[in-house]
C-alpha cells in the first residue's frame, strides 16, 4: 500500500509539472508572437451542417455559432479580404491586432443554411469559395443564394470551375479553370471576382501568375509549413487555419492568438 502511495505521488508531481510546463510554454509562446509577429488568423470551414449529415469535413451549427460568439465576446474584428489585401500592401500586418478572415470552400448549401444566419446576426463579413460548375447542384449554393448574402457582404471568391487540384493540370485547362471560373462567375453574380482559393491547398508559380494577370488580389491556400518563416505575406499564398469540431474554446483561441501557427510547422492538409 505504502509503495502504491509512493507511486500515485510521484505520478501525481510529475502530472502537475507537465501541466506547469506546458502553460508556461504556451504563454512564452503566445507573448513571442504579439511581440514579434502578429499572424493575422484566417479560419477556413467547409460544411457548417448536423453530424447526422455525414459530412466528413464538418463543424455543427452549435459549434460554430460559439465559435463565433467567442469572436465576438474577446472583440475580434472580422475583416473582409479586400481589407487583409490593404494590409499586406501596407505591410501594416505585424501592427494588426485582434483581426480575424473567415473563409469557406467549396460552395455548400448548408453554408446558406447554418451560417448565413449566424454571420448576419454578428455583423460579419465572410469569403465563400464555389466550384462555379456546381452552383445550382444539390446540396451546393444557387445563384438566388449567392447574391443574397452578397446584399450582406459575403464576398463570393472562386475555387475553380470543376474542383481541380491545380498542380495535375496542363497549361490550358489551369487557364480554363482559374480565368475562366472568375469570368463565368462574375456572369452569374454581376459582381466582381477577385479572390481565388487553391482546391487541397495545391498551387505552381504557373498558376500564381496567371491568376494575377487575370486580375485577382490574391489566393488562398491550406498549407502551413514550406518554409521557416512565420510570415504570410505573399497574396497569392495566403495560408490558413483549418476549423474543425474538435476545436473548443480553448483550441479555437490557440488558432486565434497564434500559438497555433508555431506549433503546426507541418503542412496542413484538406
Amino acid at each position: 500500500m505504502a509503495v502504491l502511495l509512493k507511486l500515485l505521488r510521484v505520478v501525481l508531481k510529475v502530472t502537475i509539472i507537465s501541466i506547469l510546463l506546458l502553460v508556461i510554454g504556451l504563454a512564452a509562446g503566445y507573448f513571442c508572437v504579439r511581440a514579434n509577429h502578429y499572424d493575422i488568423p484566417i479560419l477556413m470551414y467547409h460544411n457548417i451542417s448536423p453530424p447526422e449529415d455525414g459530412n466528413t469535413v464538418n463543424v455543427t451549427p452549435e459549434r460554430f455559432k460559439e465559435q463565433m460568439n467567442f469572436i465576438k465576446s474577446n472583440n475580434y474584428k472580422v475583416i473582409t479580404p479586400y481589407e487583409y489585401s490593404q494590409i499586406l500592401k501596407d505591410g501594416k500586418e505585424k501592427s494588426a491586432k485582434n483581426l480575424v478572415m473567415l473563409t469557406f470552400d467549396d460552395g455548400y448549401k448548408n453554408n446558406y443554411t447554418y451560417a448565413y444566419p449566424v454571420l448576419k446576426e454578428n455583423g460579419f463579413s465572410a469569403v465563400i469559395f464555389v466550384v462555379v460548375n456546381k452552383i445550382g447542384e444539390e446540396d451546393y449554393l444557387s445563384v438566388d443564394e449567392i447574391r443574397q448574402m452578397q446584399k450582406d457582404g459575403i464576398v463570393i471568391a472562386s475555387h475553380t470551375l470543376n474542383e481541380k487540384y491545380v498542380p495535375s493540370l496542363k497549361k490550358v485547362r489551369l487557364y480554363e479553370e482559374l480565368r475562366g471560373s472568375k469570368e463565368k462567375l462574375e456572369q452569374l453574380t454581376c459582381k466582381p471576382v477577385e479572390f481565388f482559393a487553391y482546391c487541397s491547398g495545391g498551387y505552381t508559380i504557373q498558376a500564381q501568375k496567371i491568376l494575377k494577370d487575370a486580375g485577382y488580389l490574391g489566393a488562398f491556400t491550406t498549407n502551413r509549413g514550406f518554409d521557416k518563416s512565420l510570415a504570410n505575406d505573399d497574396p497569392y499564398a495566403i495560408r490558413r487555419i483549418k476549423v474543425t469540431n474538435r476545436d473548443n474554446n480553448f483550441k479555437f483561441w490557440a488558432k486565434l492568438s497564434g500559438i497555433y501557427n508555431i506549433s503546426h510547422t507541418v503542412r496542413d492538409p484538406y
